[in-house]
């Protein structure tokens, strides 16, 4: 059953065609997330419960390495734009849309980090290879294996 998608009306008042209420089912999920108890009665505190798990599944869903800062939450995606991008829906597509942005960095607390081109690294192992080929020829009998502990193997 997908809680994520409903809102409250439809959690406190359907049931399945089993004839078991919505609000049974949600309950027993979130206390299994959500550990403690719960009112079942309290309008107000159904309506937490039900934002607290979908701001849990949001957050679980959302990979992008991308974080806006807290005060950029809910910007429009360009002038005009109805999407408003905040730190639950931001994807790496709107993430690179708002970079190219003037100072489009200026949005963003977390950036992901810039890795090397495969060519720069394929180029920093050919080195190392070259300079352990090197000082094999010069003193075959004392040559300790190449430090390739800095690179990253492709």
């Amino acid at each position: 059953m997908d809680f994520c998608t409903m809102d409250i009306s439809t959690l406190t008042r359907s049931v399945t065609d089993e004839g078991v209420r919505y609000l049974e089912l949600f309950l027993k999920e979130f206390t299994t997330l959500f550990p403690g108890p719960v009112n079942p009665s309290c309008p107000t505190c159904l309506h937490a419960y039900l934002t607290a798990y979908k701001q849990h599944y949001n957050t679980m869903q959302n990979t992008c390495t991308y974080r806006l800062h807290a005060k950029y939450e809910n910007i429009p995606l360009e002038f005009g734009s109805p999407i408003l991008v905040n730190n639950t829906n931001i994807t790496t597509a709107y993430a690179k849309q708002l970079l190219q942005q003037p100072n489009g960095q200026r949005f963003f607390a977390q950036l992901p980090p810039k890795e090397e081109p495969l060519s720069e690294k394929i180029k920093t192992l050919k080195k190392v290879v070259r300079k352990s080929a090197k000082a094999k020829k010069k003193d075959p009998e004392n040559v300790s294996p190449p430090d390739i502990s800095n690179t990253t193997p492709a």
